[in-house]
């Protein structure tokens, strides 16, 4: 019995679904594969270009941002020269005292103590003063006012009043003003803190207090 030949329509067809199952294979094992990876890597072109753009744009800015730091650093110099010496403090005081007088206080008892702070540039030392105030509302008043508006790196941090006897509508009344004075420390302060070393109060100043916490009255 002899093998039956296939006529051509089936050799045609065969053929036909050999070719598409050969094209399909291409398709799902080679073309798209192929078309992910394109698409992967034109998105990591578009995601380097878009960095490259960045680190162009910030490149260009070098030149303005060094001038900036350059103005900061000579404002900080500024700034410290500002603030007064730490081993002059009397002048603080004297600065206080004569604030308070010409508003009409009295400036009756100061107490000075090592302050805190956080973040301060190297060489900036906070100083704790309380001071006590007398005199009647309009004068106590007006020296807050004179003691936040004088001109020195200062806070007023606590403000007290008492009245030991009310006598009359307007009495004479007792304050009591925490302050955080912030001076600088050339011994503490690292090279180039500064810039260079903050220039000497004029001689003839208030001497500085004792170290710690120093109290007194004033006359």
């Amino acid at each position: 019995m002899t093998a039956s030949k296939l006529d051509a329509r089936s050799i045609f067809l065969i053929a036909l679904v050999s070719c598409m199952a050969l094209i399909a294979a291409w398709y799902y094992l080679r073309f798209q594969p192929r078309q992910a990876q394109i698409v992967q890597l034109q998105g990591e072109v578009e995601t380097a270009q878009t960095q490259a753009d960045l680190y162009r744009a910030a490149s260009q800015q070098l030149p303005a941002l060094r001038t900036r730091v350059a103005a900061l650093q000579v404002e900080q110099s500024q700034f410290l020269r500002a603030l007064p010496d730490a081993a002059q403090f009397g002048i603080v005081l004297d600065e206080v005292r004569r604030n308070v007088t010409a508003a009409g206080g009295q400036l009756n008892s100061f107490n000075v103590q090592p302050g805190t702070g956080t973040d301060l540039p190297s060489g900036v030392r906070p100083i704790a003063l309380t001071v006590g105030i007398s005199g009647q509302f309009a004068q106590v008043f007006q020296s807050l006012r004179s003691i936040e508006t004088m001109n020195r790196f200062t806070n007023v941090t606590t403000v007290g009043i008492q009245v030991p006897e009310a006598s009359s509508f307007n009495p004479r009344l007792e304050s009591t003003m925490g302050l955080t004075v912030y001076t600088f420390d050339a011994s503490q302060a690292t090279p180039t803190a500064a810039g260079s070393t903050p220039e000497a109060p004029a001689a003839g100043t208030a001497p500085a207090p004792a170290a710690g916490s120093t109290s007194g009255g004033v006359r």
